[in-house]
């Protein structure tokens, strides 16, 4: 099968701060992988190095076979919930078109009635029909994460891209996000990065986890070990607010978890 993405050796510093080191990973075209890890440990850098808003200091990105620069266009991005100013007066359906936009914003920009048919059309998939009119700070935290994955949608990736997706809504706009990435995941190529455990054992069929360094990549199942390495020791994982430990008993050994 085709590779969607591939990344041979690449490290990324900035300044002297090493962020990725050596990470070496391909995902397959109609992939679903999770990337997962702690706080500081590469990841939403790994999709800026994609996207080529960072420059990788070594190694190597392509995307369909082509260099970051050159595949962008294949590529549908949604950044974390919190980059967003959601007081900028703009509404739900122009925000999805700015997605079309060629040549970047202009005084004199209009839109035509296929960017507006090609907006509703994304708005209506993630289930944001009849939003079009609305301001965007109206929305709830689920429908404007919804609206972030319209507009990616908006311009036909290839490849999607999702830093954190889930993480400023309620379980209930969780799942459908989930439920909503599942079915993408039969269309496109899904990279989607995740603080979220339970994510997982969903729609994921593999799992990349970064700290630093690639510490895995395989099937989505977390062992002890790896586990270990990405965060230091053992942890019990709580899904739907009811316990549900997945890893073995450990003494503790020192570690606060």
């Amino acid at each position: 099968m085709a590779k969607a993405l591939e990344i041979d050796r690449l490290t990324v510093s900035y300044g002297r701060n090493v962020v990725l080191r050596d990470v070496t990973f391909s995902v397959e075209e109609g992939e679903y992988l999770g990337i997962m890890g702690p706080n500081g440990g590469g990841k939403s850098t790994l999709l800026k190095a994609i996207l080529g808003i960072v420059k990788p200091s070594g190694g190597s990105i392509k995307i369909f076979g082509r260099s970051p620069g050159e595949g962008k266009s294949k590529i549908g991005y949604v950044p974390q919930f919190s980059d967003t100013d959601r007081s900028f007066p703009i509404s739900v359906l122009e925000v999805v078109m700015t997605a079309l936009l060629k040549n970047g914003l202009h005084p004199f920009l209009r839109f035509g009635e296929k960017d507006r048919e090609e907006a509703r059309r994304a708005l209506a998939f993630v289930g944001l029909d009849g939003f079009e009119k609305r301001q965007i700070e109206e929305l709830s935290g689920g429908e404007f994460q919804r609206l972030l994955i319209a507009r990616a949608l908006a311009s036909k990736p290839s490849l999607l891209l999702l830093d954190e997706p889930t993480a400023s809504v309620d379980a209930a706009s969780r799942d459908k996000i989930y439920s909503l990435l599942g079915g993408l995941s039969k269309k496109m190529t899904v990279v989607m990065v995740t603080h979220d455990l339970t994510a997982v054992s969903r729609e994921v069929k593999r799992l990349a986890c970064l700290n630093q360094t690639l510490v895995y990549h395989g099937v989505p199942e977390l062992s002890r070990k790896t586990v270990n390495a990405l965060y230091g020791c053992p942890v019990d994982l709580i899904a739907h607010g009811v316990p549900h430990r997945v890893l073995e008993n450990h003494d503790g050994g020192g570690c606060q978890c």
